[in-house]
């Protein structure tokens, strides 16, 4: 029989664990909506196919074979499957999150890795864990483990890798960093290096639309945001997204059915 001073010292042992693992598992074709308000962390690594991403109304990215992506605590996402093949692994743990930035991992964006063989061989050992609570060091150590093998891989990686998915990436974060500029898809296109039909094309098979139509949702989405959270005019507004005001009310009824001002409005009515 365990004394009640052995007990103690083994639950403070748990409790002071630098990782609790709280779920492991794999799910084929996966597709939901999220919101954590915990202290849970997530590690979601893609096996194969891929999926859609949207975490804390940030640019929506894609994840394919030999990514990562891992949450931070009280982090809003969603995701959802772009082809029949998509597998992913999770991995839900609780940790201090300054213990977690120590190990300098990009956080709530995709991560690519060289290999896979080890990242799942670690998380197949906590998928097998059938009593978490009684593995909880070896689970703890597991989860160590499986980060500094994400850090040591992507230590790796030349930031120059030649990869469709990489370019469409790069010009996603673009976008949505200079949508308020005059965007030209033949600017964007030598940028990359790639001809402008070719970029289109791999932007289209990725994400179903043009560069163009891209950059008009991410301005209308923007414009949208303003009128509803701002004390600007239609046109501070339409100046804000590097439109003129005259192109803007066109295009914005044209997608959200009404004027700006009656967006705004009923929006407002709403609140």
């Amino acid at each position: 029989m365990i004394s009640q001073d052995l007990f103690s010292k083994i639950a403070q042992t748990n409790l002071s664990l630098p990782f609790r693992l709280s779920a492991a598992g794999y799910i084929r074709n996966p597709v939901g909506y999220f919101t954590e308000e915990s202290s849970h962390c997530e590690i979601i690594f893609c096996l194969r196919g891929k999926g859609l991403f949207r975490i804390n109304s940030q640019p929506e990215f894609v994840i394919q074979a030999n990514q990562l992506v891992i949450i931070t605590p009280s982090t809003s996402f969603e995701y959802k499957s772009l082809d029949e093949k998509w597998e992913i692994a999770t991995v839900r743990f609780d940790c201090n999150l300054m213990l977690l930035l120590q190990f300098r991992l990009k956080m709530n964006r995709p991560v690519i890795v060289n290999s896979s063989d080890r990242i799942l061989e670690l998380i197949d050992a906590l998928c097998m864990s059938e009593d978490y609570r009684d593995r909880s060091l070896k689970t703890s150590e597991i989860i160590y483990s499986l980060l500094v093998e994400a850090k040591l891989q992507t230590i790796g990686l030349h930031v120059f890798t030649i990869n469709p998915n990489l370019t469409i990436q790069k010009v996603v974060n673009f976008i949505y960093d200079h949508y308020s500029s005059k965007l030209k898809v033949d600017e964007i296109s030598r940028m990359v290096g790639y001809t402008s039909q070719h970029l289109n094309k791999l932007f289209k098979n990725e994400l179903g639309h043009s560069i163009y139509q891209y950059i008009l949702k991410v301005q209308l989405e923007q414009a949208a945001c303003l009128l509803e959270t701002e004390e600007m005019t239609v046109e501070q507004v339409a100046e804000n997204i590097g439109m003129e005001s005259r192109s803007f009310y066109r295009l914005f009824q044209r997608r959200y059915k009404v004027s700006p001002g009656q967006f705004r409005r009923e929006m407002r009515k709403s609140m």
